[in-house]
Formats: C-alpha cells, structure tokens, sequence
C-alpha cells in the first residue's frame, strides 16, 4: 500500500498539488494525486482512501464548497446592502 508521510504531505500543500477537506489541513483528510489520503487512527502516515471513504469525503468536500459560495454570496449581498 502506498504512503505519505504528513511532512510530505505540507509540502504537497505548500506547492498546491494537494487540498485539505477542512482549512486546518494536516491531519485530516487531503485530496492529492487523484484521491483522497487520510491517516487512519492506528497509523501516521497518509494512506489512500478506500472507495466508499472516497465517495463520503466527495460528498463533504461538495457539501463545503455549497456552504462556502452560500456565504460568500451572502456576504456580498450584504456589502451591497450596506451602500
């Protein structure tokens, strides 16, 4: 089974090649490469998500970007307002 270990993890998301489902990034769950990483609990390196781990974590990462354009268009509606 393939690996990364967090140090080089960061470096992917320094360099962009990778994104991190929650802001914070390391350690939760990255998507790099194609897929999803995720360092389970008995281990410390980033391992690949299983599919149906994969098609839950799509879903939330979905479910963010909604919840963050909603906010933002939100925002701007109410800078708009305020003119």
């Amino acid at each position: 089974m393939n690996t990364i270990t967090a140090e080089q993890m960061r470096f992917h998301l320094a360099t962009g090649q990778a994104i991190p489902l929650l802001p914070d990034g390391i350690p939760g769950p990255v998507h790099h490469a194609g897929r999803w990483w995720l360092i389970p609990e008995d281990a410390h390196d980033y391992q690949p998500a299983d599919d149906a781990r994969a098609a839950q974590l799509d879903e939330f990462a979905r479910r963010l970007a909604a919840g963050t354009q909603a906010l933002q268009t939100r925002t701007r509606a109410d800078h708009q307002e305020e003119r």
